[in-house]
């Protein structure tokens, strides 16, 4: 994808202010069946997408809600590329807005897209050295990790579901470089969490190669955490091993 005509275009629209915006946003809201993923009309929505961002970049704090909202309108988008935009769209909204923005995308996540959205662009550097409230940080880390293990089981098979535990696994640890130790007790709360899922995303962020040097104790803690919440192994003395089904070869007795 040419990356580059699309922020030409996306600061042209910036330059031309409302003026341009009925065709960024008719560009953005091509419908999949107008633009299709992985053919070449699928870059005018993310033409759009960009535009959209940065005319909210430049925008006040009225002017930027609305446009926003557009970008949450598409983070669920069918098309990857699209939703990607929309990601770095993100992050390229919140360098300017910076920490307002994070209480802005509260109403993010309530969606499995929408949530994997913040998570990521969180942890985009262009947006998270803006950022000075951690604990708006950790209430949308922790709403997303609460989304995730609340989903039913039948969500798993969600494509949006698997993309907020990917970003679970990876924007935490982003965070923690930042922030430090109260994103490492936030994970050590989340160690109680069952779903082996999430387990897995908490153990993907204790991983990252930046944070060993800087928080190898913290890290330690979290693991530690992560063992001791693990369910206590079966008694041997209790295990019978497998029984005989011998069900099927029982003849019923009346027909």
């Amino acid at each position: 994808m040419n990356t580059e005509l699309a922020e030409a275009f996306a600061q042209a629209c910036r330059s031309l202010g409302a003026r341009a915006d009925a065709t960024m946003l008719a560009m953005a809201r091509l419908s999949p069946d107008r633009a299709p993923g992985a053919t070449a009309l699928e870059f005018l929505p993310v033409c759009g997408v960009y535009a959209i961002a940065a005319r909210a970049a430049a925008s006040d704090a009225k002017g930027r809600a609305s446009l926003v909202g557009e970008l949450h309108a598409l983070a669920d988008d069918l098309r990857f590329r699209v939703r990607d935009a929309v990601i770095e769209g993100l992050a390229r909204v919140g360098a300017s807005a910076g920490d307002a923005l994070v209480s802005e995308v509260s109403s993010w996540t309530d969606g499995y897209f929408h949530a994997a959205a913040v998570v990521r662009a969180l942890g985009h550097e262009a947006w998270l050295s803006t950022l000075h409230d951690a604990q708006g940080v950790l209430d949308r880390l922790d709403e997303a990790f609460t989304l995730a293990r609340d989903a039913p089981r039948a969500a798993a098979r969600y494509p949006g579901h698997k993309a907020l535990i990917e970003a679970l696994g990876t924007g935490p640890g982003v965070v923690a470089a930042r922030f430090g130790v109260p994103v490492f007790d936030l994970l050590v709360r989340w160690t109680a969490v069952q779903d082996p899922a999430l387990r897995g995303a908490i153990e993907q962020t204790l991983r990252f190669k930046s944070l060993a040097g800087r928080f190898g104790p913290e890290i330690e803690r979290v693991r530690n955490a992560l063992e001791a919440s693990l369910p206590p192994a079966r008694n041997p003395d209790h295990d019978v091993g497998p029984t005989r089904n011998r069900s099927k070869s029982r003849k019923r007795k009346y027909r």
